[in-house]
């Protein structure tokens, strides 16, 4: 499985695991000034890429995380060299806003409950209309949260486990190509009107490491946590 494709399949959860969220001002311009930023407090949990110590899903909050077997199948650890459990994946919760200004689109993660002093990457998921419907179909471009090169997407949690990035998407190229695209795709300098449905995920590096464009080799980072917009 490509790294494109892990973290399309990140998307399926965040997708599948909550509600639909409300229209997102359908009569805006798609390119312009927004009232207020759209915030979202509830982050979507993803467990689809860490197992227990025999490869299956992790069941309670004291069992021991590892990378799937065919992701390699290393114990995801702390900087700090302790092995997280399936309770510390869980522990995540915050708040994501999304605001349209004249550069493009404007957001702010802030998330508590992460690994502590864990390196973090965000990256954002277009979906056209009608949106992510069990399919991918109607994927249309994934890349780095911010500008396309990935330099503004990291962020690394504190010793309480506190993290914040805050980048603005332009108009323009996203990092990856979905599948089935013969180019990266150009997403709207308005995503919260421009585009019919948009996905941020927070991946853990296990490794400490970020790779600009893309998460990364598979054996070195996980999905986390997730925030779903859709109009």
């Amino acid at each position: 499985m490509t790294r494109l494709n892990i973290l399309i399949a990140a998307a399926a959860l965040i997708a599948l695991a909550c509600e639909r969220t409300a229209p997102l001002q359908p009569g805006a311009p798609d390119f312009g000034l927004q009232a207020a930023p759209a915030a979202n407090t509830a982050p979507i949990h993803v467990h689809i890429f860490v197992s227990d110590a025999n490869g299956n899903p992790p069941v309670g909050d004291a069992t021991p995380l590892y990378l799937l077997p065919k992701f390699g199948h290393a114990a995801i650890l702390g900087p700090d060299g302790h092995q997280v459990t399936l309770g510390e994946w869980d522990a995540v919760s915050g708040r994501a806003t999304v605001k349209c200004i004249t550069t493009g689109t404007h957001t702010v993660i802030h998330v508590s409950g992460l690994i502590p002093k864990g390196v973090y990457t965000i990256w954002q998921l277009v979906f056209k209309a009608p949106g992510f419907d069990g399919t991918f179909t109607n994927l249309v471009g994934v890349g780095a949260l911010g500008p396309n090169d990935g330099s503004e997407n990291a962020f690394q949690a504190s010793e309480a486990g506190e993290g914040e990035v805050s980048a603005i998407t332009p108009a323009g190229l996203l990092s990856t190509v979905a599948p089935g695209a013969s180019d990266r795709y150009s997403i709207a300098g308005c995503a919260l009107t421009g585009e019919f449905e948009v996905h941020y995920v927070g991946a853990y590096h296990l490794d400490g490491q970020t790779n600009g464009p893309v998460p990364g080799a598979r054996s070195t980072f996980a999905e986390q946590f997730g925030f779903r917009y859709m109009q």
